[in-house]
């Protein structure tokens, strides 16, 4: 077998390699898996401001237990909260690193690839076209030219690629610009009045569930089960008191 025989299996063995890896590299924006974490960083630009914020008004409850009955108070209250802001220089942080050795194997394997076509091309540049005799697998020259230098593209591109994401690793911080940082804290009562009305209801720690009506002054009373003692010392004594309309508006009370 001669030269050109020799060549045109090599190529046809390696062809198919660089084609699959052609098409990978075309679909897949590198070989290499690349972790990214991001998290956000805040200098601040002065000393924080606070200021009480209203948050609307609700109901607030309490009581505690009187012999056969629980007599529940109910009244109208503004919730407040307060609020702290700070001027500050945001930056986004972002770190990014290489997955086990996926980098390192698009390197081996750009690297493979590149050297493979360049000694094609360096052969296919210094071997003397053959003419074809019959009986002889031969391929023209400029099928070897074309085969070699799609060989030499994909290693070159998986090496541009390898290269890039290497350029990519590590830690990058990114200016955000000036923002205002706002931070509330927990709602709290800050102004009350007896209710003129409302409906309050006690749950027993057994699920069970008690309700009354609260008079003009805010007043209910909650008549107790008369087994309620007995029932407390199976189940517990601690009970939860609501008005109704307002999930915020809850005690836990002991009975």
């Amino acid at each position: 077998m001669n030269r050109g025989s020799r060549l045109v299996g090599f190529l046809k063995r390696t062809s198919g390699v660089g084609l699959i890896v052609c098409l990978l590299n075309g679909v897949v924006p590198g070989c290499a898996a690349i972790e990214q974490t991001s998290r956000v960083r805040a200098n601040p630009l002065e000393a924080p401001r606070t200021h009480r914020v209203p948050l609307g008004p609700g109901l607030a409850v309490q009581g505690e237990r009187q012999g056969p009955v629980v007599v529940a108070k109910v009244e109208v209250v503004d919730w407040c909260a307060i609020e702290q802001l700070q001027r500050a220089d945001g930056v986004r942080i972002t770190e990014r690193t290489a997955v086990g050795n996926s980098l390192t194997v698009e390197w081996l394997f750009g690297g493979l690839l590149t050297a493979t076509g360049s000694g094609l091309l360096a052969y296919t540049a210094f071997t003397r076209p053959t003419q074809e005799v019959e009986g002889e697998l031969s391929m023209p020259q400029a099928s070897g030219w074309a085969y070699s230098g799609g060989i030499t593209a994909v290693g070159v591109a998986l090496l541009a690629g390898a290269a890039w994401q290497q350029l990519s690793l590590g830690v990058h911080e990114t200016p955000l610009g000036e923002r205002e940082m706002q931070k509330r804290g927990a709602a709290f009562v800050c102004a009350r009045k007896p209710a003129a009305a409302g409906q309050v209801r006690l749950t027993l720690s057994d699920g069970s569930q008690l309700e009354a009506q609260a008079n003009e002054s805010g007043e209910a009373r909650i008549e107790l089960p008369a087994d309620i003692d007995e029932r407390l010392k199976l189940e517990g004594r601690r009970a939860t008191l609501e008005a109704v309309g307002d999930p915020r508006a809850q005690v836990r009370i002991e009975l």
